[in-house]
């Protein structure tokens, strides 16, 4: 598979990958090997130049195959004068998921004060909190998420390192970061280290 943003600059040449459920990959690199781009391709909103990117043997781009998809990318966009009830139940009706769900796990990652609070007054961490919650509600098969500890406190991370884990048992999910919390049960480890040899799988 190839793909990129600019006409004769691919960002992947000849990328190979294949990830089975269930089980959590960890796919690591440095600044500028091409993390991001990953998260794009298997959100299906960026399409390769050659080859495909299938998602439980969709698509990336199909309508089915994002309804069974979830993407956590690393910049949250969250709407700031919306409170942080109104972000989860908003996004639990576009699920079609009972917004309890997704009240209980804010609390229980030490949102329940600011619940009534506008999201732009919220912290970093606390905002990455929400918007890691709100990019995971409801059932799916696979979760890609980018950066998810980044601006987290140790008992945030501790907690979200445990429901990934939990995931990980019945789904599969891939988390792309420099590192990862040691609590993790990580079953799979890929670096990206740079355009690879065309045909040549990276792992």
């Amino acid at each position: 598979m190839t793909a990129g943003y600019v006409e004769g600059a691919p960002v992947f040449t000849g990328l190979s990958l294949s990830f089975s459920a269930p089980g959590l990959v960890h796919l690591r690199g440095g600044n500028g090997t091409g993390k991001s781009t990953f998260v794009e391709l298997c959100s299906g909103y960026l399409l390769p130049w050659q080859g495909s990117v299938r998602v439980g043997g969709m698509d990336a781009s199909s309508p089915a195959a994002r309804a069974g998809r979830r993407i956590c990318r690393t910049q949250p966009a969250l709407y700031p004068d919306m409170t942080v009830r109104d972000h989860l139940v908003f996004a639990s009706r576009c699920r079609g998921v009972d917004p309890e769900g997704g009240l209980d796990r804010a609390v229980g990652l030490g949102l329940g004060p600011w619940l009534d609070h506008a999201a732009r007054t919220l912290s970093t961490g606390n905002t990455r909190k929400l918007w890691y919650v709100v990019c995971t509600l409801g059932a799916f098969g696979l979760a890609v998420l980018d950066e998810p500890f980044n601006g987290i406190d140790q008992e945030g991370e501790e907690k979200i390192a445990e429901e990934l884990s939990l995931w990980s048992t019945a789904r599969l999910v891939v988390l792309i970061s420099h590192t990862a919390p040691a609590a993790l049960a990580v079953t799979d480890e890929y670096v990206l280290s740079g355009t690879p040899v065309p045909g040549q799988s990276w792992h």
